[in-house]
């Protein structure tokens, strides 16, 4: 595998490139072609550089984008040469798809490649690259997300002060699609780095109201723009993105910290982003420090170099070079001291997602992809680099004061850090029951809530009434203290069900609420008998012999907290009624 890496200003230059480019010995004995076009310019012909350079190498998968330019004139990149990059691969083959989204939608889309993925063996991994105004990559990517694939890519920039179009290049020049490139081979190996470096600050936050994939109306039930009013001064005009882009909010997804930069806001006090947002998304504002991006950019650096890659692709958020300016360019050259002949391109985002599918298009992130043909090597993915000083890295001198960024910095994360430790306590004492340490009333509905709100994005769920049988008979013939016991052993048992996605309470005295994902009323039902058998066949110390009964139901899309717990309470009281010890369900 070999890759080279070209630039040129025009059209004629270009034409003199792919000339020589179709001499090379190894263009035509290569398995596989992978060429990328990144654009910064906006006085060139894109139509014409895109079918000159699919006319000249049709052999080649051709696919690029327009570079985002957000520095304005502090940093313009307008004048850089096209960069054109050429993957030539030995063993692997390559697969090149597009889709047009204003002639389909992303469920066709998606449908229609995950048909395609089904049919290629030893599948690898996978470049998407994209640009859309409404439609967010993960619709499009959730119908073939359970291929245990590598993903990487981008989102397609442009020039904030130029106002010209973003693009996404493949066969043709679009403004709505995305092109997919598919890479086999039993050979291949991956390297993937996601490098954010953002730390998050102060309180948590929720996304309450939602608009299409991009608009985010609502921060706890109040407009979304307020939030920077309250905490940074900043109100919605028309310097509203110079002002909050250096503070993107921090979502945590499956451990993995994802960046959200607003591009713009509405009049009604929502903001727009250029990724995915989803309603319940919680997350924090963050800051960002140059030293710490520099360091875990360095660490990146080194990291790659000892996978000894024979191609490296590297996709930086727009957002990201604005807030380094001109030190962008050092932290790329970090890489490609490295690898010379490295690609690289801004985006408005970059995908990065693991074979296990954790992950997501992110903003303000730097991710670096390196390729090997090296069967003898190992796959290495970095989800998320966190930042540990090294001496190298402090800027600590006895002999001169601490920059006052670097204090202020300082001070903040320490507080964040003691502000989350002690909302932790604080919601371990409003939120659980002081006998049993298990959710509270008050917190179990707001659970519910929180489920029903969101049923039509989450899995099917059951709940679960749950009583003891006679325990009134224990406190009275052992005392308060023996009944205390007993609701402790009874919860621990029914603790030890409890898995990632179950909510589980005490509703009041002997009763208890648990909620359960379960895509049908069997599968509700079978659950509920595991929990009521488990309680049966234990003998306890002092009372021997308990049982429980509980009503079952399955959440409806019509149901109110009060109308599915109601639901569940009724169950439960025909099963008193019928003998207890049993489960009911309706």
């Amino acid at each position: 595998m070999v890759q080279k890496t070209f630039y040129f200003n025009n059209q004629n230059e270009l034409e003199t490139l792919l000339r020589d480019i179709k001499g090379e010995t190894i263009y035509k004995s290569a398995s596989g072609i992978l060429m990328q076009l990144y654009n910064p310019r906006i006085d060139i012909d894109e139509d014409l550089m895109v079918k000159t350079i699919n006319k000249a190498c049709p052999e080649a998968c051709l696919t690029g984008l327009t570079s985002a330019n957000l520095a304005g004139n502090a940093l313009d990149i307008s004048q850089y040469p096209v960069l054109l990059s050429i993957s030539f691969f030995k063993d692997t083959k390559l697969y090149q798809y597009e889709f047009d989204m204003d002639t389909t939608t992303a469920f066709v889309a998606g449908r229609v490649m995950n048909e395609a993925l089904d049919g290629i063996e030893n599948l690898k991994c996978m470049q998407i690259f994209y640009a859309t105004t409404s439609i967010a990559v993960d619709n499009f990517m959730f119908e073939f997300n359970h291929h245990s694939v590598a993903k990487f890519g981008a989102k397609a920039g442009r020039s904030v002060d130029k106002n010209n179009t973003a693009h996404v290049y493949g066969k043709k020049v679009y403004t709505n699609a995305f092109v997919v490139v598919a890479f086999a081979s039993k050979s291949l190996r991956i390297y993937m780095d996601n490098n954010l470096g953002w730390q998050p600050i102060g309180v948590e936050m929720v996304a309450t109201e939602t608009h299409g994939d991009y608009i985010l109306s609502k921060i706890d039930g109040r407009p979304a723009t307020d939030i920077y009013s309250k905490y940074l001064k900043v109100k919605p005009d028309k310097y509203f993105f110079e002002n909050v882009c250096e503070f993107p909010i921090i979502i945590e997804r499956d451990c993995l910290k994802i960046a959200r930069v607003p591009a713009s806001y509405r009049e009604d006090g929502s903001i727009v982003f250029t990724s995915g947002i989803k309603k319940g998304d919680r997350f924090k504002l963050s800051f960002g420090d140059k030293d710490v991006l520099c360091s875990l950019s360095k660490q990146s650096a080194s990291d790659l170099s000892t996978f000894n890659p024979q191609a490296v692709y590297v996709f930086e958020c727009g957002n990201r070079m604005r807030f380094l300016m001109h030190d962008f360019l050092k932290e790329l050259a970090l890489f490609s001291d490295i690898y010379p002949n490295l690609s690289s391109v801004t985006g408005y985002a970059e995908i990065f997602i693991t074979p296990e599918g954790k992950g997501a298009d992110l903003n303000s992130s730097l991710v670096t992809i390196g390729l090997t043909e090296d069967s003898d090597a190992d796959d290495r993915i970095i989800e998320c680099r966190t930042f540990e000083p090294t001496e190298e890295d402090s800027s600590y001198d006895e002999n001169k004061p601490i920059p006052f960024v670097e204090r202020i910095l300082a001070f903040l994360e320490s507080t964040s850090q003691e502000l989350d430790k002690l909302n932790h306590e604080l919601e371990n004492i409003a939120f659980t029951d002081q006998l049993t340490k298990i959710y509270n009333r008050w917190e179990l509905e707001r659970k519910l809530e929180e489920h029903i709100d969101f049923q039509d994005q989450e899995k099917p769920f059951g709940l679960l009434f749950i009583d003891i049988d006679h325990f009134k008979n224990v406190n009275d013939t052992y005392g308060h203290d023996i009944g205390d016991n007993v609701l402790l052993a009874v919860v621990n048992l029914i603790r030890e069900k409890l898995k990632p996605g179950h909510v589980f309470g005490r509703w009041g005295g002997e009763e208890f609420i648990y909620l359960a994902p379960a895509d049908n009323e069997n599968e509700l039902f079978e659950f509920a008998e595991s929990i009521r058998k488990t309680v049966d066949e234990v003998c306890f110390l002092t009372v021997k012999h308990l049982t429980i009964s509980i009503g079952a139901t399955m959440a409806r899309p019509e149901d109110t907290l009060e109308s599915l717990v109601k639901r569940a309470d009724d169950n439960l009281y025909t099963a008193k009624e019928t003998g207890r010890n049993k489960v009911v369900l309706k």
